[in-house]
């Protein structure tokens, strides 16, 4: 059986320290599915046009979100 085709949003970063029923949804779905490949479309990247790239190598990664509250103690 083929596996579906799914489109996800990975949301804010957020969601790795937040507990959210999306974030719950995306942690089983993760350990359920195990898949061939996957296509990644993004707007971190600026091109002039539409423009498909694979992994050879490393990518570093790109920060440009910020603003998000301090991070509390655990209690």
């Amino acid at each position: 059986m083929k596996a579906p085709a799914l489109f996800l949003a990975h949301g804010s970063p957020m969601l790795a320290i937040e507990d959210s029923s999306y974030a719950s949804f995306l942690t089983t779905l993760g350990k359920q599915m195990h898949p061939k490949a996957i296509v990644v479309f993004t707007a971190h990247w600026t091109t002039r046009q539409p423009t498909v790239s694979s992994i050879d190598g490393t990518y570093e990664m790109i920060y440009d979100f910020s603003g998000f509250p301090r991070q509390q103690p655990n209690d």
